[in-house]
């Protein structure tokens, strides 16, 4: 997933850009409503221009556009899926003003299946060509892992019926459930009959996931108070004789209640280390200062600190929380307020048995 790049900020910058923004909108929205229905390069035109407008704001950020079932044109700010940034998304919608004949929406919203037709590559997505069947491993059981069949499937253009299969998810179930109730998604033909596969409707979908969803919170909704926190310090070269330090959590190997912290925050921070990429001692206290400055900044009881990598020019954090929301919302706030020459960046997904951690859990470490 793409991540949230910051740098310092003056206070007040963001409201700035978010206002400037809103402005341009305001001056310039009746050129898109005033487009012909069929002229799509003046209405992508536009777009373009306007995801230009939003990049002081955040750059990553895109729009969508067009009339709604009631007369009103509406413009969706999305991040395309990426969980870190829907936290802005919902900041800029939140300043939007009010404008004549224009519905603001955060996030793309779920239409539902049925009535829907996604056409992309000359593949079509709809409730006729269109099922799934879930996936249940025995050693990662609460995954939501699904398996998007098509009656045209064809190996060979495996891309564009996963391109095509993510955009009709999308749109059935919206951007954010899409995002966050899935955790692994795989396009696929339509189990042979011998296989004693149960294929289900796609419309029945949204009601799978909000079960799957309600079972696992309900597992796991009492969060452990203790929470393990020995770690182990350990130092390693690569085949180049790049120097390597790795902080990992040991006491969370075997740790049974992993999945109550089921969002995995990584923060990467960017440094010029030297001709191996390793920083030198000044530069390794103002990265544990910097990360210990967050770790501090987060809700105690809403995060384990997994460990962390200093490799390449890189130093990578590994926090794992129970609450993808605040966490975003403050750590873009830290990240946007904080005067510092290096680049941080972070992202959030969905890791409920902390995969990214077992190549360091597994390491021979003597306890």
């Amino acid at each position: 997933m793409a991540g949230i790049s910051k740098y310092y900020r003056q206070e007040g910058t963001m409201q700035q850009a978010a206002a400037s923004f809103w402005q341009w909108f305001v001056d310039n929205e009746h050129r898109f409503r005033k487009l012909e229905k069929n002229d799509s390069d003046q209405a992508l035109s536009f777009l373009e221009e306007l995801i230009q407008q939003m990049q002081p704001f955040n750059p990553y950020l895109k729009a969508l556009a067009g009339p709604d079932n009631s007369g009103n044109f509406e413009l969706i700010i999305t991040s395309d899926g990426d969980i870190a940034l829907f936290c802005k998304v919902e900041e800029l919608i939140k300043a939007a003003p009010a404008v004549d004949n224009w519905v603001f929406t955060a996030h793309k919203p779920a239409l539902g299946f049925e009535g829907i037709s996604i056409d992309l590559y000359g593949l079509q997505f709809s409730t006729d060509t269109t099922s799934f069947y879930p996936v249940v491993q025995e050693d990662y059981p609460d995954e939501v892992n699904i398996v998007i069949t098509h009656s045209g499937y064809n190996k060979e253009m495996d891309d564009h019926f996963q391109a095509g299969g993510m955009i009709y998810l999308e749109n059935g179930l919206g951007e954010v459930n899409t995002a966050t109730k899935i955790d692994n998604y795989e396009t696929g033909p339509l189990p042979a009959a011998d296989k004693e596969i149960e294929v289900i409707p796609i419309p029945k979908l949204s009601e799978y996931l909000n079960w799957r969803e309600k079972e696992f919170v309900e597992k796991y909704e009492s969060v452990p108070a203790e929470r393990p926190d020995t770690y182990h310090l350990l130092e390693a070269e690569d085949r180049d004789g790049k120097k390597m330090l790795l902080t990992v959590n040991m006491d969370c190997r075997y740790w049974d209640k992993k999945p109550a912290y089921s969002w995995l925050l990584q923060v990467n921070i960017n440094y010029t280390g030297d001709e191996n990429g390793f920083p030198s001692e000044e530069q390794l206290i103002a990265l544990q200062t910097l990360e210990e400055e967050m770790f501090t900044l987060l809700p105690e009881d809403r995060t384990i600190l997994a460990g962390n990598k200093t490799y390449d020019n890189c130093r990578n954090i590994y926090f794992y929380v129970s609450d993808y929301k605040t966490t975003a919302a403050k750590l873009d706030q830290y990240i946007e307020g904080k005067e510092t020459i290096y680049e941080i960046l972070f992202f959030i997904r969905r890791d409920k048995y902390w995969r990214v951690m077992e190549q360091y859990f597994n390491l021979p470490i003597e306890d």
